[in-house]
């Protein structure tokens, strides 16, 4: 037994379906890569990589970065990325001038060892960094959906397993996988906890989302709202007991501390108002304080921001509670049910704490969502007209 069969149950998969999968998987990949993103937080990432094969100072590294950005991305991008346009603060022009606020911003994009590490040691080897971000951005995500993809194909008849998988990549993975970001890994890594927690493997889960966390730390947010859901609202065999969990968010922390520590990263407040308040190229030496009214204020900001967004989030919502309710009383489906609910706390867990609305943090719980509701609808709708057939 392979571990794809172990997690998926893939060896029930016809080959057809699996063939089709990875296919799509391969051009899911291909147009990730070709069509990029050139999102502003890549200058970190190359910078991390320069440094990290650069015997130069900061102001050598800050050189190497815009220099290799400038070749890596259209003009229009480049100035976009480094001039800060009318209205808005200075931030993207000073980091981009001054090498001081660029060092000090990088502590924000080093300490996401599980991508940045395989960034600098594809730049050691000779591959482009910002060709080896997005090929760490792109191929996770399409992992990731393969992994589903088949996975599916194995609680639905497969040719519904396809276009359902397709619709899970849709809401959001795709997205994500064109970022040069790490948010493909963490995505990979987040479904591999999600499909673990459906098919029962606790320790499997725990170990994914310790995973996501050298990825990027705040994953520890998911971990934490999966080992409250697991200890005291999933059932059968998904729930853990109290002191294992306590165990697993010990060892999170421990995770936590020993990366975030030695790497000197930013303050929980120092980030919140980074982001949410006033960009300041100083990062390190700028001293603030979050109210908790200036929290409030955000949080509410950020959530009406989301709902005056699309039509996709309360979607979303919608199908992982019709999902959960549907299945409550039928044991064969919880484990899907219970899947979608969680992965639905866990978006409102993460952005309580951190309110963006990006939807490349949400991608592997936006596509367990679409996935679990389908496999739920299928089989209640199979036993409302006929004989259900659950695996």
């Amino acid at each position: 037994m392979t571990a794809i069969d172990w997690m998926t149950g893939a060896g029930r998969v016809p080959r057809w379906a699996a063939a089709t999968i990875l296919a799509l998987a391969v051009v899911f990949a291909g147009l990730s890569l070709a069509t990029p993103k050139y999102a502003f937080d890549v200058i970190y990432y190359l910078g991390c990589a320069f440094k990290s094969t650069s015997e130069g100072d900061w102001p050598e590294v800050h050189r190497q970065t815009y220099d290799h950005l400038r070749k890596s991305v259209p003009e229009d991008v480049y100035r976009g990325l480094t001039e800060s346009p009318p209205g808005i603060g200075p931030y993207r022009s000073t980091v981009a001038q001054d090498p001081e606020a660029f060092r000090q911003q990088l502590s924000v994009a080093c300490y996401k060892l599980g991508f940045v590490l395989p960034m600098a040691a594809m730049a050691h080897a000779g591959v482009d960094p910002y060709l080896a971000a997005r090929i760490l951005a792109a191929i996770p995500a399409a992992l990731a959906f393969a992994l589903v993809g088949l996975w599916l194909a194995g609680k639905v008849p497969a040719p519904l397993a396809v276009p359902l998988a397709v619709a899970g990549l849709f809401a959001g993975l795709f997205q994500t996988a064109r970022y040069e970001y790490p948010d493909g890994m963490t995505a990979l890594a987040i479904a591999g906890a999600l499909l673990c927690f459906a098919e029962a493997r606790l320790r499997a889960a725990c170990a994914c989302f310790l995973a996501a966390m050298v990825i990027r730390m705040d994953a520890i947010l998911y971990f934490g709202a999966f080992l409250g859901f697991a200890v005291f609202l999933a059932s059968g065999d998904r729930r853990m007991r109290l002191l294992e969990a306590v165990g697993w968010g010990l060892a999170a922390l421990a995770l936590y501390a020993v990366i975030a520590i030695p790497l000197g990263t930013p303050g929980y407040q120092a980030v919140f108002t980074h982001s949410f308040i006033f960009q300041q190229p100083y990062l390190l030496t700028t001293e603030v304080t979050v109210t908790p009214a200036q929290y409030v204020e955000v949080l509410v900001r950020q959530v009406q921001m989301v709902a005056a967004k699309s039509g996709k989030y309360p979607m979303l919502i919608a199908l992982a509670l019709l999902a959960f309710g549907f299945s409550f009383r039928n044991k064969a489906l919880r484990p899907y049910g219970e899947t979608a609910l969680l992965s639905l706390l866990l978006v409102c867990f993460h952005f309580l704490f951190i309110p963006w609305f990006d939807t490349r943090y949400y991608a592997a719980p936006y596509m367990f969502i679409v996935c679990c509701f389908g496999i739920v609808a299928w089989h209640v709708g199979r036993a409302r007209f006929g004989k259900v057939e659950t695996n």
